[in-house]
């Protein structure tokens, strides 16, 4: 596969920031990262795909990695990242289209592919989660909540600077123990931007850590995940928090959904396994795109 390029593109009146690697077919895979990661981030398991002719595409969504953020007055409503991704897909895709999606990224994929059941010939979703399990009679409390964090929205209360790269090692190694130091510090590096008096700040908007004020209603996600029609994979962690009821639930309502469950990896599977995830969604990619 050929070294990523980056390129940015005007997405919903922001610039979008495209990771890019290119060996030049007709089949872009879509990479979807996560809640406060970066399109970046994929380069761990594109270096072990098999196949080197795909059109890889990997943005950072808005307000993450180097994508512009929202300006005042403006929120991350889920619906925006919906939004977004049918613009993006219509700006960078080629003949075949292959939605590749992790946790939050997931959701966003199985809300547009609900809408537009036909616009992807493949679906993968590397430990989605489904909705929160949110009551109506919640929705209040949360909007108090909301408010409160957000009108004023202060950005110091969920910003902490950290004095050096060594700082932000020391930070991720609490959450990825098992990752070795070499990749903690190219994630290290990827995920934060330096300030003016030298501290390193995360790179996405801190407007993040607020607590969204009315996310769906389970019945409401069930709806597009079950209109979902494209082949689809779903691969999780055996030691995943996210190993939960709750999920297992709404997994078993989509019937077309084939399941992996890959050892020894928790929630970020593309960090902590990316050549044995490699190898699956290779197998998955031989089976459902086959050439004319």
């Amino acid at each position: 596969m050929t070294k990523a390029t980056s390129r940015w593109i005007e997405v919903s009146g922001l610039q979008y920031h495209l990771n890019e690697w290119d060996g030049g077919g007709d089949t872009t895979v879509l990479c979807l990262h996560g809640f406060l990661d970066v399109g970046a981030n994929w380069s761990f398991l594109v270096e072990h795909l098999s196949r080197s002719d795909l059109h890889i595409v990997a943005p950072d969504w808005r307000g993450h990695g180097d994508t512009e953020w929202i300006g005042p007055g403006g929120y991350y409503h889920f619906n925006d990242y919906v939004r977004d991704l049918h613009q993006i897909v219509q700006s960078v895709r080629r003949d075949k289209l292959v939605i590749l999606a992790h946790s939050m990224g997931a959701m966003v994929a199985t809300y547009w592919l609900g809408a537009f059941p036909m616009e992807a010939d493949a679906l993968i979703l590397l430990e989605g989660l489904g909705p929160l399990h949110v009551n109506a009679s919640d929705m209040p409390t949360r909007m108090r909540r909301w408010l409160t964090e957000t009108a004023p929205f202060d950005p110091s209360q969920f910003q902490k600077p950290m004095a050096d790269l060594s700082h932000v090692c020391r930070r991720l190694r609490r959450i990825y123990p098992r990752l070795s130091d070499q990749r903690l510090e190219c994630i290290a590096r990827r995920t934060t931007r330096q300030q003016p008096d030298g501290s390193l700040i995360w790179k996405y908007d801190p407007l993040h850590r607020t607590q969204t004020p009315m996310p769906a209603l389970y019945e409401t996600a069930l709806a597009f995940w079950r209109a979902v029609r494209c082949p689809s994979l779903w691969v999780g962690g055996a030691e995943s928090p996210w190993k939960i009821p709750e999920v297992e639930q709404w997994l078993s309502e989509n019937a077309i959904l084939e399941r992996v469950t890959l050892l020894r990896a928790g929630h970020m599977l593309h960090y902590e396994v990316d050549a044995e995830l490699a190898g699956v969604v290779d197998s998955f990619l031989a089976n459902v795109l086959i050439d004319p």
